[in-house]
């Protein structure tokens, strides 16, 4: 997943982005949120997202030297730039320093998501301007596919012995069938591209440790395809490792943990299966254990949530039904209202209009 940083000093504003990005279509999550220029910078030292969206005028350090600081210090960071103001000089300055795209406020959900989009598609390029299929033969490719396949199944079933055996498949088979004068790149680019591949599956899985972390990176590469086998055969066996211990740890579903979870996270699109996912168990049981604890489904917990919230909102007049409902996690706003007056009785409107 690309992950995406937020920086705008209007919370109101912040929710109205994520709640307009189709995130998870486009390989994408927001991983943080700042208010300003300087507590930007820190979240992009601190969880090295790939593109940052930020606000233009802001306290303290404004959109235009965050731009020149950003555009020095992470150069491969894309940057979209969004400013109430149609203003020359942000324009600018969002020019120089490589934005991907300059949106106005209020920002439109179309050309957002397109924008996401290109970004999408320009960080899929880089990745495969660095895959080892772009060095293989027909043959070797489909080879290699197998067994990469094969590498992400058992990484799934957190199955060591079966992981260990199709690695030295795969380093048996770069050996017998990689030129030498290509072996040194092979091994770079099939280290990038497992490493990488263990971290969608530590996604999947929901508890692998980070995947890349100090392993094979760039500036120190396995010299041999004997040093890339067991480098990253250890790697993999400790982030295995790590992820039993978790499930051991967990095996009883702690529900105060659980609730906070849907407490933190229910104007997201939160699903059960991805609920259970982060705490390692099946849907069917957290939906049993969670009805049996509190009489109410997960699903329901969730939509009294939102449903509290949007009332909140309503009630305050100063924000347009339609973004209320966006900042729910509604982006159907006659879904919107069904759900409204199903729990209340009256429709959104019908609350405004209250005295």
């Amino acid at each position: 997943m690309l992950k995406v940083l937020i920086i705008d000093d209007e919370p109101w504003s912040r929710q109205v982005v994520k709640s307009l990005g189709a995130w998870e279509e486009h390989g994408m999550q927001v991983i943080g949120e700042a208010e300003d220029g300087i507590e930007g910078l820190e979240l992009v030292e601190e969880l090295h997202p790939e593109i940052v969206i930020t606000d233009m005028r802001m306290p303290g350090l404004d959109g235009v030297e965050l731009l020149e600081r950003l555009n020095r210090q992470y150069p491969d960071v894309q940057i979209i730039v969004m400013s109430g103001y149609d203003d020359f000089i942000y324009l600018k300055q969002a020019i120089r320093s490589k934005a991907v795209e300059y949106l106005l406020k209020p920002v439109d959900k179309a050309e957002l998501n397109t924008v996401l989009s290109e970004c999408a598609k320009e960080r899929e390029k880089q990745r495969t301007a660095a895959s080892p299929l772009m060095l293989m033969e027909q043959p070797l490719m489909e080879h290699y596919l197998a067994y990469r396949q094969r590498i992400y199944d058992q990484l799934l079933a957190l199955n060591k012995p079966a992981v260990t055996e199709e690695l030295a498949k795969l380093g048996r088979e770069l050996e017998r069938s990689v030129p030498q004068h290509q072996l040194e790149a092979m091994i770079g680019r099939t280290a990038r591209d497992l490493l990488l591949l263990a971290g969608e599956a530590g996604k999947t899985n929901g508890g692998f440790p980070a995947a890349e972390a100090g392993m094979g990176t760039p500036h120190q590469p396995w010299l041999s395809v004997q040093a890339l086998v067991a480098g990253l055969g250890d790697h993999f066996t400790e982030m295995i490792n790590t992820a039993l211990e978790q499930r051991k740890n967990r095996i009883k579903l702690d529900l105060a943990e659980v609730e906070d979870y849907i407490r933190d996270h229910y104007l997201e699109p939160v699903s059960l299966e991805g609920i259970a996912s982060h705490f390692l168990v099946t849907k069917e049981h957290l939906s049993r254990a969670f009805k049996a604890a509190t009489g109410e489904t997960v699903l329901d917990r969730i939509t009294r949530l939102r449903m509290e919230r949007a009332r909140e909102l309503i009630a305050g007049r100063e924000m347009p039904i339609k973004d209320a409902a966006g900042l729910c996690g509604y982006e159907d706003l006659a879904y919107f209202y069904r759900v409204f007056k199903k729990h209340y009785g009256i429709t959104p409107g019908e609350l405004r209009n209250e005295k």
